[in-house]
């Protein structure tokens, strides 16, 4: 038997005839007002789901994210607060536009970014933090907002795992501003690249709209970029899956129950944050013989992922930050053993089963070893 890390055909299969139906629908348009007014459109449509004032869509999370901190008046030779264990998009948003990012420790078992080690961190450059819902898993937002309020911070949420995700009732991308990475890796996708932009302050949203539309008008706010607005084309495809975001996060974690009782009380894996809904765009086990326990599930024909073997303070563009390996323990352990199993909402309850059966055949000498 052969299981795959994911099938997006199978994904996606679920949805055809709803994304054809979109795509006929954006092919008949007219003219430019009707594309704008549909993207529009979905944009309420997500502002509705997430409980946000204002969505802007985007056309990758990268561009989200460099965005809100752009709006949040991040500018070069600030400082940047971040998690070292996230994908390098988080920390390129901040170098992007000069700024520096300074890298902190996570919490030992949620892998999110560890409010106790912000404060000792900051410095008269620093002017926002960026808490990442690694995974899916919500950061502790309470004592992050606090943090920020306190020393007069922007937050700019990386959201890029956590569509759906909830800190104590309230999703995610509503302590900040909200970054959405839509690429097709992720739990809500389209079919390429594209991103989202969540905001509940009008001034910061206005800001932002001008940044992204270039027009021949002598009182725009000028911006470095690109344009960078989401097509149409994505928006209909994520319009097809939007209704359905629930039922896909509830098969997610449908199946991360299941793996979790067919582990032992010695294997370790991602702890949802207290008060928090883990979405699990990932399903992670720590492990310190992990290539063994790779190729142990790949001799089955399981297929499993290594995220982020190389944390960012140890990526060759940041090292002259000079971030010592000592002062992020819990990220080098989690970069050493983090193994992701698979977990695709089209997973059938055959492929899941198969897994928690492989699981639970792994004895514990094997599994610390």
């Amino acid at each position: 038997m052969s299981v795959k890390f994911e099938n997006y055909e199978r994904e996606n299969a679920l949805f055809r005839e709803r994304i054809r139906a979109n795509i006929d629908e954006v092919v008949c348009l007219k003219s430019e007002y009707e594309h704008e007014k549909y993207i529009e459109d979905f944009q309420s449509e997500f502002a509705k789901y997430n409980g946000s004032g204002y969505v802007i869509a985007v056309n990758s999370g990268t561009t989200a994210l460099e965005l809100a901190l752009s709006a949040s008046r991040v500018k070069e030779k600030d400082e940047v607060i971040l998690p070292s264990y996230t994908y390098i998009s988080t920390a390129l948003a901040v170098s992007n536009l000069g700024a520096a990012p300074v890298f902190v420790d996570i919490k030992n078992g949620t892998f999110t970014i560890d409010p106790e080690k912000i404060e000792e961190k900051l410095t008269k450059k620093t002017k926002a933090i960026m808490p990442v819902h690694i995974h899916g898993n919500p950061c502790e937002m309470d004592k992050i907002v606090k943090i920020a309020r306190k020393n007069k911070l922007a937050i700019v949420e990386d959201c890029s795992h956590a569509h759906g995700a909830e800190y104590k009732n309230k999703k995610v991308g509503n302590f900040g501003i909200g970054c959405f990475s839509c690429h097709t890796t992720k739990i809500f996708s389209g079919i390429g690249n594209s991103g989202l932009i969540t905001i509940n302050e009008k001034e910061k949203y206005e800001t932002i709209k001008q940044m992204i539309f270039l027009k021949n008008d002598p009182e725009l706010t000028l911006s470095k970029r690109a344009p960078c607005t989401m097509d149409a084309i994505q928006a209909a495809i994520l319009k097809a899956k939007l209704p359905y975001l629930d039922k896909i996060i509830e098969k997610k974690r449908k199946t991360a129950r299941a793996y979790m009782q067919s582990l032992s009380r010695d294997m370790r894996y991602q702890k949802e944050e207290d008060g928090a809904k883990h979405v699990y765009r990932d399903f992670i086990i720590g492990i310190k013989n992990r290539d063994k326990m790779k190729k142990h599930l790949e001799s089955f024909g399981v297929m499993t992922k290594i995220r982020y073997p190389v944390p960012l303070h140890l990526v060759k563009y940041y090292r002259d930050l000079k971030c010592k390996k000592n002062n992020l323990f819990e990220t080098m352990k989690v970069a050493d053993e983090a193994l992701s199993l698979p977990i695709s909402y089209a997973l059938s309850e055959e492929d899941m089963q198969y897994i928690c059966k492989i699981l639970k055949g792994c004895d514990d000498k094997f599994r610390e070893e």
